[in-house]
């Protein structure tokens, strides 16, 4: 090839071909799916105060995140925190999706109302839950058809969620045990993740890994989601245990964002 035809080529290429470089190139979808934004009311800790998502872009650049997953942070009322992610996710809509957040007890008789609200004229995703879902909630979920990322208390209320609610996709929050506070509920998750078929597991803020490397072998890469509960924890950290699972690059995938992708409304990403 001469030069005048070099140059003819370099200039006739698309854009996105040119501007990105070479190893970003059909680069398979991360997407964290589990991540804090917005403000909160109690103030009284990191996580009750504010969850800024300009650290949350700046790591999500740094690690090669390409979509994330955001919710409320701790609040006894839900409402008007659901709207101020609704408008993050409308300022940023290539790089953020938004959950609703809700408390089945401080907003009993009025979750089923505005969730509908906030998927249908809000454009949320998901439901992002601390405490265990009534039928209430789990009523409206399936009617939307969206999941539920939980943070159980115990894994064991798995047990009655998940037969009950077949059609729910439910994702189980930290393998079961927020910063591997009891690695029996690690364990517990695995098997739970192992006997149903809507349960998935996150893998953000496991401290022990050799449950997620347990997980990954267990219940297999199908069952696992990539989160990082950030901005409090690092994205940048949390992405690379994914990679220390040494997965082959196609359940690599799986984890890093195909298994989300699944699991949100038709056509969120």
């Amino acid at each position: 090839m001469d030069n005048k035809t070099a140059r003819r080529n370099f200039l006739l290429a698309p854009a996105a071909a040119v501007t990105r470089p070479l190893w970003a190139q059909n680069k398979p979808l991360v997407i964290d799916a589990h991540c804090h934004a917005g403000t909160g009311t109690a103030m009284s800790a990191p996580w009750t105060t504010r969850a800024d998502v300009e650290v949350t872009l700046r790591h999500m650049e740094e690690a090669g995140i390409d979509r994330t997953v955001i919710f409320p942070i701790n609040n006894t009322e839900f409402e008007k925190p659901n709207q101020e992610v609704a408008e993050i996710c409308g300022r940023y809509p290539k790089k953020f999706i938004g959950f609703a957040k809700h408390d089945p007890k401080t907003e009993s008789g009025r979750i089923a109302k505005m969730l509908r609200y906030e998927v249908e004229k809000l454009g949320l995703k998901g439901l992002k839950l601390h405490e265990l879902p009534t039928r209430e909630v789990l009523d409206a979920v399936a009617e939307l058809g969206i999941p539920i990322l939980y943070h159980p208390s115990r894994v064991s209320s798995f047990h009655m969620l998940a037969p009950e609610y077949p059609q729910i996709p439910f994702i189980m929050a930290h393998l079961g045990s927020f910063a591997s506070q009891n690695w029996q509920e690690h364990i517990e998750a695995i098997e739970v993740a192992k006997r149903y078929p809507n349960v998935y597991l996150d893998t953000s803020s496991v401290v022990f890994f050799k449950f997620l490397e347990m997980a990954a072998k267990e219940a297999g890469p199908d069952k696992l989601i990539f989160g990082t509960d950030g901005p409090e924890l690092d994205s940048r950290v949390e992405l690379y245990k994914v990679k220390l699972l040494k997965l082959s690059p196609s359940d690599e995938a799986k984890v890093a964002g195909g298994n989300i992708v699944k699991l949100l409304p038709k056509g969120t990403v």
